[in-house]
């Protein structure tokens, strides 16, 4: 049974006035929070952090890939208990207290086990990092649900972004500062790794700040009790079966994370096949990547606002070139792969965030918490086979073959989106104040 929110009555210039001030309060911690993810980044420095503590490919494919799948799994369920509240603030500004401190307490750990006891460390990582992606997944769908109420189409398309080319122009200025840490003239392995996790879960916790002043607008109706099971699993069947639009960009979803199931690899194929060193690598890859995210966050400001299904088409096209350019560097050396990272940057790195902005932007608000948590649940499937599988395949078959699995997934979910997604109304961001 459906409850009345709480109604509360704006003029279009106070709600402009509301989305204004919350755009500034998202940015920071969306900002603080991207530049804590990216420091211990899942295509850099996590991967080659991990391969100092084993050789195993599936369990550094899995290490690069558990932040999504902790993430990913829990929202669903989520979204069955979210929508019996009419706000959702509290339900991700108050697991988000805890949490983000755990980052730092694995940094600590790393200094205290000490680089004789690497099993230990990599037990430790496994746990701590598991625990921030699951807490971060229970905050996924308020958080979802929350930009979708309190910010519109055109402040929330700005929002990511402007956050992407921010937090791009922040990493430009630190890959430096990683590659000195990394290099020889730094602190010795594991407390190198320990201090790039220390400034990261720093910054993760700095950003439960602005989180408290974000002023929450009213959404979606309540429920007066949380829907059992059995009513609420044959709903989510109903919205898959008859709502093909949303179907068809799951299913591009699904694609989408066998696409990037290859990122840990580029970074081990550059050190390991290629020659190239850690201190090298790392900071170089790191800062095409982020050059080409500043760039692209730029133009998905922009596209976004107006058309994020056409940003999403582009970025599936562009995006289909980093294997390409894997491939490439197997031939003639690592320089097609430095143009490939920064080809990544410029569209996969706003590619999820167009995805959710889609879905937001797409669902009613009755059933954003409920279209949010499937979409990133059914997902969270892939995320899961995902390493295993790019594990497998690169240990038995060689880096070359994992990139071609990548490229024809990437191709794939370019194909359903211009055959089967279909956006209802293309210029919903633009709106007349």
């Amino acid at each position: 049974m459906l409850i009345e929110s709480v109604d509360q009555t704006y003029t279009p210039v106070q709600r402009e006035q509301v989305y204004r001030r919350n755009f500034l309060f998202f940015l920071m911690d969306g900002t603080l929070f991207m530049v804590a993810i990216n420091l211990i980044g899942t295509t850099t420095v996590i991967p080659d952090f991990i391969r100092h503590l084993t050789n195993s490919e599936i369990l550094i494919g899995l290490s690069s890939s558990l932040f999504d799948i902790g993430w990913l799994l829990p929202q669903l369920f989520v979204a069955r208990y979210v929508v019996r509240a009419a706000r959702k603030k509290w339900w991700f500004v108050g697991p988000n207290i805890p949490v983000r401190f755990v980052i730092l307490l694995f940094a600590i750990l790393i200094v205290v086990l000490g680089k004789e006891r690497t099993g230990l460390i990599l037990a430790a990582f496994l746990i701590c990092y598991g625990i921030a992606a699951v807490g971060d997944g229970l905050v996924g769908v308020p958080w979802a649900d929350l930009t979708g109420s309190s910010l519109d189409n055109r402040w929330r398309a700005r929002f990511f972004g402007i956050m992407s080319a921010l937090t791009g122009l922040i990493m430009l200025g630190l890959s430096p500062l990683i590659g000195q840490i990394l290099s020889d003239a730094g602190p010795e392995f594991p407390n190198n790794y320990a201090l790039l996790f220390g400034a990261a879960g720093v910054l993760f916790a700095l950003s439960i700040l602005p989180t408290l002043f974000i002023h929450e607008l009213p959404g979606g109706k309540a429920v007066k009790e949380v829907p059992t099971l059995r009513e609420f699993l044959p709903d989510l069947g109903r919205v898959l079966r008859h709502d093909s639009s949303f179907r068809a960009m799951v299913i591009v979803r699904m694609f989408s994370n066998l696409f990037i199931m290859a990122g840990p690899f580029y970074i081990g194929f550059a050190t390991t096949q290629l020659g190239l060193a850690s201190a090298t690598a790392v900071p170089v890859f790191l800062a095409m990547q982020t050059t080409g995210s500043v760039t692209g966050a730029l133009l998905y400001s922009w596209l976004g606002a107006r058309h994020n299904l056409l940003y999403i088409r582009l970025a599936l096209g562009a995006g289909a070139l980093l294997p390409v350019s894997a491939l490439l560097a197997s031939v003639v050396g690592p320089v097609p792969l430095y143009a490939g990272f920064f080809i990544a940057g410029l569209v996969v790195s706003n590619l999820f965030m167009s995805y959710l902005n889609w879905v937001v932007g797409y669902a009613t608000p009755d059933k954003r918490p409920i279209y949010a948590g499937l979409f990133n649940t059914v997902a969270a499937v892939t995320s899961l086979i995902a390493p295993l599988l790019a594990g497998t395949i690169a240990q038995s078959l060689g880096y070359e073959a994992l990139f071609v699995v990548a490229l024809l997934m990437a191709l794939s979910a370019l194909f359903v989106t211009v055959r089967y997604v279909r956006d209802p109304q293309p210029a919903a961001g633009v709106e007349t104040l």
